[in-house]
């Protein structure tokens, strides 16, 4: 790496970098150039040297931002910053000798390359002039020095803002005339070179130009700089930078020079784009940054493998954005003022803020954003059900397909380039803490814990790291580079790993403890015991649990037997039990150990499935047959025990019970099919292991640890818990997000000196800030043995029993927010707070409003939502301006829009509504005075009224009996006014600024 030591700005585009390579400075002479690359995937770009000092062990370049990788060497690099590469010097020295009068013409960034052969023409007993030229005054640098080296100093302006009015080959011309050198060195743009050679041809005095070209290694490998002199070709990087301008066929020179101007042309028009973007959405802080109608409507497309070649290899399947597909899908994003989707992700990523990073090209800062969050965006956009979860609460999904926020996170993961992984300060200083277990919540622990100051060891029972991302995802959805890839940065940052450790074996929790020394543990060690049916011919010797099957392929590399050692017999014929992601993984990766034929068994419907919907389209289109509704009843088994088929019985979805939900229910109908495989994927159970060697540990019924939803907090004190070993089978950012939880409760224990226990949520919020949501939260309980069932992926009530299943598949979900009355619909209940006032969400079941309070209440609603379309849609035809004419009757629209809400929501009629209203009568009751012809007038009448719904709808709520449904509607509907009165208020705002109007 090389540090800039020295930084100096001369004007917006023009720049000055001191770079400590002494090397480069020991070697360095006038006429050298070095080549210099910010990083690893960034270009190589060749640059004059304008100084040097050896003593220092510094070299002085000076820069222009023209292109991509200057600007970035402009905005993004600061003194005291580093990059990567500074390679030379190279190319061949300017030949300096005593030649009499030297003239020397720098133009524009010229200027700084010129100086060293100035300073050494003069130091050889030259007499020198030099002749600067800049654009204007602004641009003009290194005045003083040049000065101080010449015998004469002519400076030239294009606009005549300084010194000499016009061009330097003016200036040139002149010297020429009235004093003629013997020498003339000509440094700048290629126009201006060829400008001065021409000049001094009709003096025939020597002429040298310096030809930094476009080169790719500036080492004479590529050809790249190639220039005809002479009738002879020479390569800049070798054989200049310095030729005889007079010999230069600068025709052919300035035409390869134009080879790349389609994709720079490209560039610059990308770059004021993206500056324009920049202006709207950091400058102006515009939310949202456009309107719905000038977003395209669907996603756009994930690249793929052919499914027919994918079904043969364990290559990834998603190949991922390209640079163009992420920006397009970026540009998707709304930029909401109250962005929903943030709810929508377990953990809280910013998923505006790192999309609006990457709208201005700014990806070290959109995976800054991502990293205060989740430390896997290249995992969690790979590998987490996002249309259930964030993509679910996108705004614009309620009418277009949503963001592709996955997609975005996973592209930022693998092209951006993170902050250098280094051990924190002071590490360690926070005491010793064991993490049992690698998986996502593991190493999402291990992270934070380090960070904070741990000194953190990770136990892991395989002989690999990565817990269930290892052995239970195959590789063609989750690449193991990207795997090994984040925990080598654990390792950089300080975080030890011993694998082949049992906890509970090995090692018992105690023992860490009070044998190792251990301050606290978080016990991460999964759910991994399999589930099986126990119907007959579970026995026999091709029927796997996932785990097994997954395992022998993914960890041991079955699939590769004989090379590697581990085998796994599938035979001719394979049935995977189940329909989450598990049985997707199984059922995909049979197809490519070779089965001709795979089938998926699930006693329910397809769409209670709770795999992803992509696994379930990539199994279909890899060849997989699905029988949902079939039940399997036997394995059938031969004489030798080697299975032969599999009996099956159809089963049809029941009547919707209290809960609407709707089980299957076996039919007097069963179904043969032939198969020499089973593969058991029904979830997993607890892993006793741990629970068995751990006296005084909390279990529920099930055998899972009990540990407070808030800190992870266990029964015994210093031992914390979270993740499957808790929860059941869960995502891989729902378990992050509980091994996060627990860092952050460890870090505000250890720092309490270990003196309360159990941590509380109180606590850990002292120390690092209250969650909006947890406001108002009473304090927790110690953690006592729950039963925790199994959760609905979507709407997340609790199941009956251990099965995961969609409960509310073909319903749409709505919740409310219990401190601001706001409801929300959706196709899945989010995990987050409330985006309009960060209070805590609620499912909300269906209702009719039926007594007379709450239909009093639905028709109070209709009759002001009617009043205020009939206020709106006179507005709108008494306003002359064309932009506010469309403007409310947009406000109509939403009128019209929130009463078709009610009305599907509460089963209530819409009244029959009059448009005969006086916009002098309403402005009097909204408290506005004015003309009703006043647009300004209207947006205040327009307020005014919304405010007075408010205030009406929050009075009667507060008259009702609190838990009444009337209570609720009236907080509801009070809700959806003061969103009303936002959005009318930021209108108003931005049409009295002149700017456009978010709708």
């Amino acid at each position: 790496m090389y540090p800039i030591v020295r930084r100096e700005q001369f004007s917006e585009t023009s720049f000055l970098w001191e770079v400590l390579a002494p090397d480069v400075a020991r070697a360095a002479q006038p006429g050298h150039f070095v080549m210099a690359r910010l990083y690893d995937g960034g270009e190589r770009i060749p640059l004059t040297v304008a100084d040097y000092d050896r003593d220092k062990g510094t070299v002085t370049i000076v820069v222009q931002a023209l292109g991509k990788t200057t600007r970035e060497m402009r905005d993004d690099y600061r003194e005291g910053d580093d990059f990567d590469d500074f390679v030379g010097p190279l190319g061949l020295p300017q030949h300096v000798a005593k030649v009499g009068h030297v003239v020397l013409v720098g133009g524009g960034l010229g200027v700084a390359p010129v100086f060293p052969q100035l300073r050494a023409f003069k130091a050889a007993g030259n007499r020198t002039t030099s002749i600067m030229g800049f654009r204007n005054r602004d641009l003009v640098f290194w005045e003083d020095r040049f000065r101080a080296e010449s015998d004469e100093l002519i400076l030239c302006t294009d606009d005549g803002s300084y010194g000499r009015p016009g061009f330097v080959t003016d200036a040139l011309k002149d010297v020429l005339e009235r004093d003629p050198p013997d020498l003339v060195i000509a440094i700048g743009p290629l126009p201006m070179m060829h400008a001065c050679v021409e000049v001094t041809r009709a003096f025939g005095v020597k002429t040298m130009v310096s030809l930094n070209t476009i080169m790719v290694d500036g080492t004479g490998m590529c050809g790249s700089c190639r220039v005809t002199v002479a009738g002879a070709v020479k390569f800049a990087c070798v054989d200049g930078p310095d030729f005889d301008g007079h010999a230069v066929d600068f025709v052919e020179l300035k035409a390869r020079q134009k080879r790349f101007k389609t994709e720079e042309d490209a560039a610059n028009a990308d770059y004021a784009h993206v500056c324009n973007l920049e202006k709207q959405l950091i400058g102006e802080g515009k939310r949202p940054f456009r309107k719905i109608t000038q977003i395209a409507p669907h996603q756009h497309p994930m690249p793929e493998r052919n499914p027919a070649e994918r079904a043969t290899n364990f290559k990834e399947v998603n190949l991922g954005y390209s640079m163009e597909d992420a920006y397009a899908e970026a540009e998707r994003c709304m930029q909401c003022r109250n962005p929903t989707c943030v709810a929508g992700c377990p953990v809280g990523i910013d998923i505006p803020g790192f999309i609006r990073n990457l709208l201005v090209r700014d990806l070290e800062s959109a995976i800054a954003t991502i990293y205060e969050s989740s430390i896997f965006p290249s995992i969690c956009g790979r590998v987490c059900p996002q249309e259930s979860q964030c993509e679910a609460q996108c705004v614009i999904g309620r009418k277009l397909e949503p963001v592709a926020i996955g997609r975005l996170e996973r592209f930022v993961g693998d092209h951006a380039r993170p902050p250098k992984a280094r051990p924190p300060i002071g590490a360690g200083r926070l005491g010793k803490v064991a993490v049992v277990g690698s998986g996502p919540g593991g190493l999402g622990a291990a992270a934070d814990l380090a960070r904070f100051g741990a000194e953190v060891t990770v136990y892991e029972a395989l002989h690999v790291v990565g817990g269930v991302l290892r052995y239970g995802i195959p590789s063609f959805r989750l690449p193991r580079d990207i795997i090994d890839r984040e925990v080598e940065r654990l390792k950089d940052v300080g975080v030890h790993f011993e694998t082949n450790k049992v906890i509970g074996k090995t090692f018992t929790v105690p023992q860490l403890m009070e044998e190792k020394g251990f301050d606290a543990v978080f016990v991460a060690a999964g759910a991994g015991a399999p589930s099986f049916l126990g119907i007959p011919g579970e026995h026999a010797g091709r029927v796997y649990s996932a785990n097994e099957f997954l395992t022998r392929v993914n960890l041991m590399g079955g699939d590769r037997f004989p090379f590697l050692d581990t085998p796994i017999s599938v035979g001719k014929s394979v049935v995977v039990i189940g329909a989450g992601n598990t049985a997707m993984d199984c059922l995909r990766v049979s197809k490519r150990l070779g089965v001709p034929t795979v089938r998926c068994v699930y006693r329910r419907s397809e769409a209670e499935a709770p795999a992803r919907i992509e696994e379930l389209r990539h199994a279909k289109e890899e060849g997989i047959d699905f029988h949902f509704l079939h039940s399997p009843v036997e394995i059938r088994v031969d004489a030798e025990g080697e299975v032969r088929g599999m009996r099956v019985q159809r089963m049809e979805l029941g009547e919707p019970d209290e809960k609407g939900r709707r089980k299957p229910i076996p039919v007097d109908e069963f179904v043969e099919l032939d198969c020499d495989t089973v593969i058991y994927a029904l979830g997993t159970n607890a892993n006793p292991i741990i629970g068995q060697a751990t006296p005084g540990l909390g279990l529920n019924k099930w055998g899972y640890i009990v540990a407070d939803d808030e800190t992870q907090a266990t029964t015994l004190p210093g031992v914390f818990a979270g993740g499957d070993i808790v929860t059941g089978g869960a995502t891989v950012i729902l378990a992050m997000g509980a091994g996060r939880r627990a860092a952050k409760a460890i870090t505000t224990w250890l720092e309490g000196g270990k003196s309360v226990w159990p941590i509380r949520a109180e606590h850990v919020a002292a120390r690092f800030g209250k969650p909006a949501e947890d406001e108002e939260e009473e304090d927790a309980e110690a953690p006592t043995e729950a039963a925790v069932a199994a959760l609905c992926p979507k709407c997340h009530r609790p199941l009956e029993g251990t099965e995961s299943y969609i409960c509310c598949a073909e319903e749409t979900l709505e919740w409310r927010c219990q401190d601001c009355g706001k409801v929300s619909e959706g196709f899945a209940f989010p995990y987050g707070s409330c985006p309009h006032c960060g209070g805590r969400l609620d499912v909300r079941s269906p209702r009719i409003a039926e007594n007379a309070e709450a239909i009093t209440a639905i028709r109070t609603a209709f009759e002001i939502e009617l009043g205020g379309r009939a206020f709106y849609r006179r507005a709108a035809e008494r306003s002359a301006d064309p932009i506010l004419k469309d403007l409310f009757f947009r406000f109509a629209d939403m009128e019209d829009e929130h009463m078709r809400t009610l009305s599907r929501r509460y089963h209530a009629t819409v009244p029959e509504s009059s448009d005969t209203l006086k916009l002098e009568v309403l402005s009097l009751y909204s408290g506005v005075a004015g003309s009703p012809d006043d647009p300004a007038m209207l947006f205040q009448t327009a307020i005014g009224l919304e405010k007075r719904a408010v205030a009406f709808f929050a009075e009667r709520s507060a008259a009702a009996p609190q838990g009444a449904p009337e209570h609720q509607l009236y907080l509801e509907l009070a809700a959806e006014e003061r969103e009303h009165v936002d959005l009318l208020t930021t209108e108003f705002a931005r049409w009295k600024a002149g700017k456009p109007g978010l709708l």
